[in-house]
């Protein structure tokens, strides 16, 4: 991520995918431009984060 998003407040968005063998993690963090606009920005899926989902998951299933 880049300094556009330096003093505002912004959201991690993981979407999470299965296919036929394994789960797949997209993440995304949003946030308002210095002009009000919402921008996305891909960031990498935090390993910690991976587990946690994955966990999640497990126990929902």
């Amino acid at each position: 991520m880049n300094d556009d998003a330096q003093g505002h407040e912004a959201y991690r968005i993981t979407y999470i995918t299965l296919d036929e063998m394994s789960l797949h993690f997209e993440t995304q963090v949003a946030f308002e431009d210095a002009d009000g606009e919402l921008v996305l920005r891909e960031a990498p899926t935090l390993p910690d984060e991976r587990r946690a989902l994955r966990e999640l998951i497990r126990q929902a299933a």
